[in-house]
């Protein structure tokens, strides 16, 4: 017999149509498996989810879960799980293959996908740092291998994963370079401390952000270009997207104004032996692009947080990483912006709007 929690949930309600709902009857397994734990969720962090990922995993079924970057307090504890206590408090990310929403009253999960809070950090800030900070982590140690001295590109700073990336390429004394696609964006990475070395609104430089970037270091180019956010490219011309082989890439033209700069301009940024790290899992180069990068000798890695949970042989690295990031949190290194929290009876409405919240993260926070 399962218990009956409150959870949000994507909902199928027509054919292929899904939304959002707050569902009354979500259940969650009454008795746990060995090295379960079932958790009070204090707070979930809301993520715009690749959905076409999302629903192939949950192939099937009339309700798939949501919210996979909690923080709550140990509520019970499986056979073997002795990682944890009863009442302690916990933050961690969900798999993304997990039946089981985080996105609710409670939780059961792997008590190898969280790590112990510290009582100083809310549990707001926790599940606000969760996959913007994990994702960051990845990017800048594990697939950019970032050192001091290095200069990095953050596409779209003012997203929640941007914020802390900047947050931790700076903490590594790497020189630290940011997009905004608007005032407000710029207007708030400029207010960043310690300040970043450019912060390059989109659309308002008459220049391209090539000569903007060889401008800023002596021209010998950006170490490593992180499109962390996934969203800092331009769409129009379809070039560096998912391509037939009569399409045509995009010409090095300068940013227009408004639009986000090219997938060309990203590599022509790029030093010898540059790095340009992306969570766009639809990116395909062409020909002129792999020319490019063959000539800087440089590379592309594809950006998934999720992966650490795929697989059992990485979860040390994990957990390490997330009690680094929760430490860095707890001793003020690192700063999440949370934009705005709701109720768990308001996170249908907070998804349509998700959108709107171009700077920080909004963050579900379940009433006491």
């Amino acid at each position: 017999m399962n218990v009956i929690v409150k959870a949000a949930e994507y909902v199928r309600v027509e054919g292929d149509h899904w939304e959002v709902e707050v569902a009354e009857d979500s259940e969650v397994p009454s008795t746990l498996e060995e090295h379960h734990v079932r958790i009070r969720v204090k707070a979930c962090g809301l993520t715009q989810q690749d959905f076409e990922v999302v629903s192939n995993i949950h192939r099937s079924k009339a309700r798939l879960p949501l919210g996979h970057e909690i923080s709550g307090v140990i509520k019970e504890v499986g056979p073997n799980a002795n990682l944890f206590n009863v009442g302690d408090e916990v933050v961690g990310l969900l798999p993304l293959n997990w039946p089981h929403s985080g996105c609710a009253e409670e939780c059961v999960a792997p008590e190898y996908c969280l790590v112990a809070k510290p009582g100083a950090v809310s549990h707001v800030d926790a599940a606000g740092c969760v996959s913007g900070g994990v994702r960051a982590y990845t990017a800048l140690h594990y697939a950019a291998h970032v050192c001091g001295g290095e200069t990095v590109l953050v596409c779209n700073g003012s997203s929640p994963e941007g914020i802390i990336a900047i947050q931790l390429a700076q903490l590594w004394n790497a020189r630290v370079l940011a997009t905004a696609s608007t005032h407000e964006e710029a207007v708030f990475l400029e207010s960043h401390r310690p300040p970043l070395a450019q912060v390059i609104e989109v659309g308002k430089y008459r220049r391209s952000l090539v000569d903007v970037c060889l401008e800023e270091t002596g021209g010998l180019g950006i170490d490593c270009v992180l499109d962390c956010a996934s969203s800092s490219i331009d769409l129009s011309s379809g070039a560096g997207r998912m391509s037939t082989p009569s399409s045509t890439p995009s010409s090095p033209t300068p940013s227009r104004q408004g639009g986000q700069p090219s997938l060309h301009e990203f590599f022509s940024c790029l030093a010898v032996g540059g790095r340009f790290v992306t969570a766009d899992r639809t990116l395909q180069l062409d020909p002129p692009h792999s020319d490019l990068l063959y000539m800087k000798g440089g590379s592309v890695c594809f950006l998934n947080e999720h992966t650490w949970l795929l697989s059992s042989g990485q979860q040390g690295r994990y957990m390490h990483m997330l009690s680094d990031l929760v430490e860095k949190v707890n001793t003020k290194k690192i700063n999440p912006s949370i934009h705005h929290t709701v109720e768990l009876a308001n996170v249908p409405q907070a998804f349509k709007q998700l959108s709107d919240c171009v700077i920080g993260k909004v963050v579900m926070r379940m009433a006491d």
